[in-house]
C-alpha cells in the first residue's frame, strides 16, 4: 500500500473544522498522513484541531504565523513523506472512500495525477458544482489535457492526488502572496502531465460560505482579485509558451478565459463604481491585447461576446445597457424555472 500525504490548510474555520476533520479521520484508505497547517487563525480553529486530532498518530500539526493559503500548503508539502500528495481546505468535507478510490485509480494506471468529482455544500444542502460537471461525465484513464481539454475548467487543487515524484520533478508549488493560486498551479500541472485519471463520482464537497465569511471564489468587484487572477492566467500562458502549446488547446484555454475567468471580472461591473469599470477595462484590454492569440472571443455565447466587445472598445454606456439586458434575461430564466 502506497503512502499518501494530505495537506490541510486551516484559517479561521472554527465553524467548519470539526466536520472537515471528522470526514478526514474516517477515511477508508489507511496508509495516509495528514499534515494540518494552521495559518495563524485568530479564532479557536487551532485549539479545535488539537483536540480533534488528539490520539491520531498519523496527523502532523504545524502552527505558523499567517502567511496565506499558498505558504501554508507549501510548508505542508515540505514535511510530506508520502509517495502521493493531496490537499484539502479546512472548511470542506470529503467522502469516506474518496482517497481509496483515487489511490485504486493509480494502481489501475500509473498516472501523474487523479481528479475526482465535486459537489457544492451549503449548510445541509448538497448541489452540483456546475464548473466540475463540464468534464466529469465519465471515467477516463491515462488521458491528457490535449485529449480532454475540458480539464481546463477543473482548476481546483483539492480534488486531486498527485504522484509526489511528478510534483517534485516539475518543481510545482503554490504561488505565494496572491489569490487564484490554484489556477497558476493546476493548468501547468495538466500541461506537464502525461497521464491523468478522471473519476466522475463525487468525492469532494466544496463549501459555499455565508455572506459574512465569503471565500475568494465568492467575492466580486475586488480589484486585487482581478489583478491576481490575471497574473495566474499569465503564468499559464507563460508555461504554454515554454512548451510551445498552439492549436486547439491554446484556443480552448483562451475560450475558457473569456467565458469564465475574464467574464467573472466584468459580470457585476455594471453595479460597481465608475472607477472600478475604468480600471478593469484597462486591465482586461491590456491582457487581451498582449496575451490572446486565437479567435476564441468570436466563438463564445453572443451575449457575453457583446459585453466584451463593448468593454474592449470602452463603450461604457453600451456595456451598461447590455449588462442590464443580459442579467435581466438571466433572472427571468431562473423565475421561469
Amino acid at each position: 500500500m502506497h503512502k499518501l500525504s494530505v495537506v490541510i490548510a486551516v484559517y479561521n474555520v472554527s465553524e467548519y473544522i470539526e466536520a472537515c476533520l471528522t470526514s478526514v479521520l474516517s477515511q477508508v484508505y489507511q496508509e495516509v498522513e495528514f499534515i494540518i497547517v494552521n495559518d495563524g487563525s485568530t479564532d479557536d480553529s487551532f485549539q479545535k484541531v488539537e483536540k480533534l486530532v488528539d490520539g491520531h498518530d498519523n496527523v502532523i500539526v504545524i502552527d505558523q504565523e499567517n502567511q496565506g493559503v499558498s505558504a501554508a500548503r507549501n510548508n505542508g508539502v515540505k514535511v510530506a513523506t508520502g509517495d502521493y500528495l493531496g490537499f484539502i481546505d479546512g472548511d470542506d468535507i470529503i467522502a469516506k472512500d474518496m482517497f481509496q478510490k483515487m489511490m485504486d485509480s493509480f494502481i489501475n494506471s500509473d498516472a501523474d495525477m487523479v481528479t475526482i468529482g465535486v459537489a457544492r455544500l451549503s449548510g445541509e444542502k448538497i448541489y452540483p458544482s456546475s464548473l466540475h460537471e463540464r468534464y466529469m461525465k465519465e471515467n477516463k484513464t491515462a488521458t491528457t489535457i490535449a485529449e480532454t481539454p475540458e480539464l481546463l475548467y477543473d482548476t481546483t487543487s483539492w480534488n486531486k492526488v498527485f504522484k509526489k515524484s511528478f510534483w517534485d520533478m516539475h518543481q510545482l508549488q503554490f504561488p505565494e502572496g496572491q489569490m487564484y493560486e490554484d489556477i497558476a498551479l493546476m493548468v501547468p500541472a495538466y500541461l506537464y502531465a502525461q497521464k491523468v485519471n478522471i473519476i466522475p463520482d463525487v468525492g469532494y464537497y466544496w463549501r459555499s460560505r455565508d455572506a459574512g465569511t465569503k471565500s475568494i471564489t465568492q467575492r466580486r468587484n475586488d480589484i486585487a482579485m482581478v489583478k491576481d487572477r490575471l497574473l495566474a492566467l499569465e503564468k499559464v500562458n507563460q508555461v504554454m509558451d515554454e512548451l510551445d502549446i498552439q492549436g486547439d488547446l491554446r484556443y480552448q484555454n483562451e475560450r475558457k478565459n473569456f467565458e469564465i475567468d475574464l467574464f467573472s471580472m466584468i459580470e457585476w461591473a455594471f453595479l460597481a463604481p465608475k472607477d472600478y469599470y475604468a480600471l478593469v477595462q484597462r486591465l482586461i484590454k491590456n491582457y487581451v491585447d498582449q496575451e490572446m492569440k486565437t479567435t476564441a472571443l468570436e466563438d463564445i455565447p453572443k451575449e457575453k461576446k457583446r459585453l466584451f466587445k463593448d468593454l474592449l472598445a470602452n463603450k461604457r454606456a453600451l456595456f451598461l445597457l447590455n449588462s442590464y439586458a443580459y442579467f435581466g434575461k438571466k433572472a427571468m430564466r431562473k423565475i421561469v424555472k
